[in-house]
């Protein structure tokens, strides 16, 4: 079945989760090494989290089996990051009172609960930064598989478009030869015409003597010969203007999307016929960067689109 919106908001929730323990964290020992480390994995879980979110956005109606089940998989992962990271969010909040400065504890009671800190929170700080490492492996194979998945249904859609260009060429050189053909067919039936008209005019004349039905046999054949030559002015033309019309291929390889990719590393592809206008461009950065970081300056304009090969 196809991923919801309510599972999409369920990972930006969770995403919001890891952020406040982060901020958590931070409070307690920002310096200490594990500390250190377990914001590491968790940004990472963050990183990964997005690209799921992208992921889902983007391909969550299920446009392949695959796809479906990809997505499928993403939000069980999402509802487990929510539960390990809210769990350890609730035990880091009962040290809230001890390490926030705007609060005014007890002396020793905040004595005794850094000493409860460091040594009871240290090893359960061990296990949950090892749970969050393993969930951002799963989550990184998890894309990877997408991508993999993806580059393989492009490529099927590629090779589709282009059997289809191998099929209606032949189609046309076929059409084209059998064009040629009549033609050829038609000027040597007009040939034996002419040939025709020229002996009985030759005999007549020769009958006759008469001068004037030798200047009509030299007009009607001239008359043919124009007749011929419009013919083939006329196909020659046909043939230009088939040229000048682009293929099914390019017509095809026009409506390609480019890729974009955002600062924060997100990619997606953006198709040029639903953006009419650099209004219709910024609006949709700025939906893509609502509640995220750069959010007021892509609002303001301050920002510059590079391409990749520069």
């Amino acid at each position: 079945m196809p991923i919801t919106f309510g599972a999409v908001g369920d990972i930006i929730s969770v995403c919001l989760l890891v952020k406040d323990l982060v901020e958590a964290l931070d409070k307690a020992r920002g310096s200490k090494a594990e500390y250190q480390s377990a914001i590491r994995e968790l940004w990472i879980l963050d990183r990964a989290l997005l690209e799921i979110d992208l992921l889902t956005r983007t391909h969550g109606n299920g446009a392949t089996p695959e796809l479906r089940s990809l997505c499928e998989t993403a939000k069980k992962a999402a509802t487990r990051c929510r539960g390990l990271v809210s769990a350890f969010l609730e035990r880091v909040k009962r040290y809230k009172s001890t390490f926030d400065e705007s609060e005014r504890p007890n002396p020793l009671t905040n004595v005794t609960m850094i000493i409860r800190w460091h040594l009871g929170e240290k090893d359960a700080l061990e296990q949950f930064r090892v749970e969050i490492a393993g969930t951002s492996s799963s989550l990184q194979m998890l894309l990877a598989t997408a991508s993999v998945t993806l580059l393989e249904i492009n490529r099927k859609k590629i090779n589709d478009k282009l059997d289809s260009a191998v099929r209606s060429k032949h189609s046309s050189d076929t059409a084209n030869a059998a064009v040629l053909t009549d033609i050829c067919h038609r000027i040597d039936m007009a040939n034996d015409g002419i040939n025709a008209g020229n002996s009985l005019l030759g005999k007549v004349s020769d009958a006759l003597r008469l001068d004037w039905l030798r200047q009509l046999g030299s007009e009607l054949k001239e008359l043919m010969r124009r007749a011929i030559a419009m013919n083939f002015a006329t196909y020659h033309a046909v043939i230009s203007i088939q040229k000048a019309l682009p293929s099914r291929l390019e017509r095809g390889l026009i409506e390609e999307p480019f890729v974009l990719e955002d600062p924060i590393g997100r990619i997606a592809p953006v198709h040029l016929q639903f953006v009419t206008s650099w209004d219709a461009f910024d609006a949709v950065l700025e939906i893509r960067f609502r509640s995220l970081q750069g959010h007021r300056k892509l609002r303001q304009k301050k920002y510059v689109i590079q391409e990749n090969a520069t």
